[in-house]
């Protein structure tokens, strides 16, 4: 795939202007659709040599189709044009592998916002989707300086180019003119644009994975003779797992290691090679993946440690995992405990000293300390496994990269993942409400565990409450867990026996009091008990609780049973667990047993569960059957909350924000507030009308203000902390005429003479229930909107709800029933309720203007009043600075480089 170098037929504008320094931040490292990663970056002079290398190479169709003319060789002048760009009207970007160059792109301006665009694709990495990349990298570096609009001058048979621009998501307008394809259209990105890059990320990073996680050849470097060193672990898993692929084994300590030869050198192992397993010191490590580049080695896996966690510790990570980009690879780790899998074609890659059952739950986690407590607890249960897989550091390969693989693994029932730190959190959300249509994800964020983070794990800090992220996590569909323990229950539960039909819950026990303490965690926990036996007797014989269980498991009675049984102690305690677990299968219904009894008995009954996945769990309380149940129902009504697909709204002047921002936001560090009329603006263009106020210097204006909006008016103080509150004097309301306003001026500055801001005079809004709507650009969760009822003590209490564009209509509609004080929307005692739809229409609006524009730092709207139909926006106020790199934004990127 090629296309000419824009500049033979365009008419591109010429300037005098200095260059623009050089963008550092349009560095990104990308995952390509093959499983490997490049590095893009802006063009350098110094580039070309390598760009005469790469134009040489290529065929001469794809130097035809490029310049539509032979071009064997590039001449000085043509170099030096190609290079030499001014990081503004001339943009270019190279993809390289090493100092090859794979791809080249860029655009050329050729008006106002207008550009014309071209890239030249290597022949053999054609078809690895170098093109829809470039593309979107140019298209948001175009945006920054402007440009709406690309076109592109192509040849008919070139259909690979033709295919980038129309496959892209963008609305594409074409014909043909003397031959020549002539393209145009506006790179704004739309729905389909974000869910084709979307759909291209998967694709990349599950295939890196999967070579990743599905080697047919293993390399470990560094494997010593003492059988507790990592090396020697991970050697002795991988050979008692019954992997059959290739073993290469380099030591310096000996011959032949448990019967294999080992090799002295990493050169001398024969390549290619799909896995290299580095057990090293950090010191040896840069050596070692340059070693493995040149025999081809495709992905590495780091179990050792080695960074401090100070910002030295954070930039010597950032080296190495450009080091191992720069060759093409992907890393597991550093510090990562490796990772498993039961069948088919079992393996482990890892230092835990067993393999699982088979099964199909997949767990991942991060550091050795949590995934060895994962593993641990996972043998203690018998849990069975598909796929463990523990990121470490998560320098490279994150957690959504592994959520991306197993979202099209078809042997995956369940997914447990358990968070220490989230490098991108809100694409991990977006992977998240996406899979959790389909396979429940159930997550673990210990308490104290916050965004920004743990040692070794390179993160952006935010600037939002723990909830804030907790509420993302929710309304992405996820279960969320508080311990180890906690998450193993949920994820065993639903591996043993699959997620229930429906809600509906039974409770049976064979006391009233365990009945009863069944019950309360029951109510906590939200369960909608259908059906409930506490008149079970407590009897010797135990087939007195297997024929209640019977009865109550009957067709249509409940889709889950959680049973709390005081053993007799008498009889075999496994035997009537296998009868009711096979009663339980054959009434397709969900059995959790809360067993009491002694500790020998007790043992036995775990060790029968740890044996056989088909029994049902055994809790030793009340609370954890119930927890482990909760966690099953919230993973089984799931899908009916799908948020759909994201609101739009037609009337919205993109256009008009963009040059809005571009006048007022600052270039460099720091913030501006917007002034009264340009924050007007600004919403207007996102269809939000703000309620007309003028600011007055003395009484004498304010009389003439309040004529011209018309009486009734309100009188208010321009001090940001005193404008909203009426308790302290800062507000005036229903001021019917003249000598009304003129008594309340002389009031507000007798009573507010120790304020030095201004005041102004508003048309007065129709009576509804105070809200408030911000949205805020954060560092870590990029923008990030929220709503709550008015008045400090919805601050105080934390009760705000909190959701991360773009919002479907339905996931606006329970952002705004989602706080507790919202019930005052709804109407109570007698109030007619308040036009939730209407705010709802505010919340989307918000949503589109802080997705749409990243300079808004933050914006409020305060207050919101919502009436019994229609609402008023009563004060806002915008704060803008320099746009900051999204992790999670219009262009595809890999955690760790320069975007992240």
């Amino acid at each position: 795939m090629a296309e000419r170098h824009p500049g033979a037929r365009s008419r591109r504008r010429e300037t005098a202007e200095e260059p623009a320094p050089y963008p550092a931040h349009w560095e990104a490292d990308i995952a390509l659709r093959d499983g490997s990663a490049a590095h893009l970056r802006p063009i350098l002079p110094g580039d070309a040599p390598a760009v005469e290398r790469f134009h040489e190479r290529q065929s001469e169709r794809s130097r035809y189709l490029r310049f539509f003319a032979p071009m064997p060789r590039l001449s000085p002048r043509d170099l030096a044009r190609f290079t030499t760009v001014d990081h503004r009207d001339r943009v270019a970007f190279v993809v390289l592998v090493g100092e090859e160059i794979l791809a080249i792109g860029r655009y050329d301006r050729t008006g106002e916002h207008e550009a014309e665009v071209a890239f030249n694709v290597s022949d053999a990495r054609q078809g690895t989707g170098l093109g829809s990349v470039l593309l979107e990298h140019l298209a948001a570096a175009a945006r920054e300086h402007g440009i709406s609009t690309f076109t592109a001058e192509v040849l008919p048979q070139n259909t690979k180019m033709i295919n980038v621009f129309t496959d892209a998501g963008f609305e594409v307008h074409r014909h043909l003119d003397d031959g020549v394809v002539m393209v145009s259209f506006r790179i704004d990105p739309t729905a389909r644009s974000r869910a084709v890059m979307a759909e291209r990320e998967h694709r990349a990073e599950s295939r890196a994975m999967e070579r990743l996680l599905h080697p047919e050849s293993v390399l470990l470097v560094g494997v010593s003779s003492r059988a507790d060193s990592p090396g020697g672990r991970v050697l002795a898993a991988l050979e008692s797992s019954g992997y059959e692929g290739s073993v290469h084994v380099v030591s310096r300590e000996a011959f032949e290691l448990g019967g294999r030869p080992a090799h002295s050198r990493i050169a001398d192992v024969p390549g290619p090679v799909d896995l290299a397993v580095l057990a090293l010191r950090p010191h040896a490590w840069a050596e070692a993946i340059d070693d493995c580049a040149r025999i081809g080695v495709r992905s590495l896996l780091i179990p050792t440690e080695g960074f401090t966690a100070d910002e030295d510790g954070h930039r010597a990570q950032r080296e190495l995992v450009a080091r191992v980009r720069r060759h093409g690879m992907r890393l597991l780790g550093p510090g990562s405990f490796g990772f498993l899998r039961t069948a088919p074609e079992p393996l482990s890659v890892s230092l835990a000293p067993t393999m699982p059952a088979t099964g199909r739950i997949a767990l991942a986690g991060q550091s050795s300390a949590l995934a060895a407590m994962l593993l641990a607890g996972v043998d203690e249960r018998g849990t069975a496994l598909h796929e463990f897989v523990a990121v470490g550091n998560r320098a490279d390969v994150s957690l959504n990269d592994v959520l991306q693989h197993w979202e099209d693994d078809e042997h995956v029932r369940a997914i447990g993942v358990s968070l220490e730190s989230m490098g991108n959190p809100r694409k991990f959300s977006r992977i998240a409400r996406r899979l959790t249509r389909r396979i429940p994800l159930v997550v673990l964020r210990p308490p104290g565990i916050e965004v920004s983070g743990t040692p070794g794990h390179d993160v952006r800090p935010s600037t939002l409450p723990r909830r804030a992220l907790d509420q993302v996590l929710d309304s992405a569909g996820v279960v969320p867990t508080r311990t180890v323990k906690h998450l193993l229950d949920v994820v065993d539960a639903i591996g043993r026996q699959g997620l229930p039909e429906g809600p509906r819950v039974a409770l049976l026990s064979n006391t009233a009091a365990l009945g009863a303490s069944l019950r309360g965690a029951a109510d906590e926990a939200g369960m909608q008990i259908t059906l409930e036996d506490r008149t079970v007797p407590l009897a010797t014989d135990p087939r007195v609780v297997q024929r209640a269980f019977t009865a109550i498991a009957g067709p249509g009675h409940a889709d889950l049973v959680i049973a709390g049984v005081i053993d007799p102690l008498r009889g075999d305690p496994v035997s009537w667990l296998r009868e009711m677990a096979t009663v339980a299968r054959h009434s397709e219904v969900r059995l959790l047993l809360c067993l009491i009894t002694s500790h020998e008995r007790m043992q036995a009954v775990q060790e029968a569960v740890r044996a056989d996945p088909a029994l049902p769990p055994v809790h030793a309380t009340p609370y954890g059957a119930i927890r482990a149940g909760a966690g099953m129902l919230r993973a089984a009504l799931r899908p009916a909350v799908d948020p759909g697909e994201p609101a739009q709204r037609e009337d919205v002047d993109r256009a008009a924000a963009r040059a809005l921002v571009e006048e007022h936001a600052p270039t460099t560090d720091g913030t501006r507030e917007l002034g009264p009329v340009a924050t007007r603006e600004l919403l207007a263009a996102y269809g939000l009308d703000l309620l007309p106020a003028e600011p007055v210097a003395d009484e004498e204006e304010a009389l003439a203000a309040a004529e011209r909006l018309g009486y009734p008016v309100a009188l208010k103080s321009a001090d940001p902390a005193l404008r909203h509150r009426t308790d302290l004097g800062g507000v005036r309301l229903d001021l019917e005429d003249p000598e009304d306003l003129r008594r309340a001026y002389q009031g507000m500055r007798r009573d507010l003479a120790f304020s030095a801001a201004g005041t102004e005079v508003q048309a007065m809004a129709p009576a509804g229930v105070a809200m408030v709507v911000r949205s805020v650009e954060d560092p870590s969760l990029g923008p990030v909107v929220s709503l709550s009822v008015a008045g400090d003590a919805t601050d105080l209490l934390g009760d705000i709800a909190y959701a991360i564009p773009p919002l479907s209509e339905q996931g606006a509609a329970r952002l705004v029933d989602a706080p507790a004080t919202a019930v005052k929307l709804r109407g109570e005692d007698g109030l007619p309720p308040a036009d939730r739809a209407a705010l709802a229409d505010v919340v989307v609006r918000v949503a589109l203007l802080s997705e749409d524009v990243p300079e808004l730092a933050s914006l409020e709207l305060y207050p919101v009043l919502v009436a019994r139909e229609g609402v008023t926006v009563v004060g806002a106020r915008a704060r803008l600075a320099a746009a900051p790199n999204r992790t999670d934004g219009t262009r595809r990127v890999l955690l760790g480089s320069a975007e992240s």
